[in-house]
């Protein structure tokens, strides 16, 4: 049985806060869904770093 976890999140397509459960944990697809435009967040974005460089 995998541990669920909950953590407070912003969207980096709408930007607006929500709890996410995490899902598909331990593995390349792990992230959360937005209840709010109803999009798949990464994990790794999740924490507001888009990934862009300068």
């Amino acid at each position: 049985m995998s541990k669920v976890q909950d953590r407070a999140t912003v969207c980096p397509h709408c930007k607006k806060p929500f709890d996410g459960e995490l899902l598909a944990e331990g593995s390349r697809h792990e992230g959360f869904k937005c209840p709010h435009c109803r999009l798949f967040v990464p994990a790794e974005r999740a924490n507001g770093a888009d990934g862009a460089t300068s």
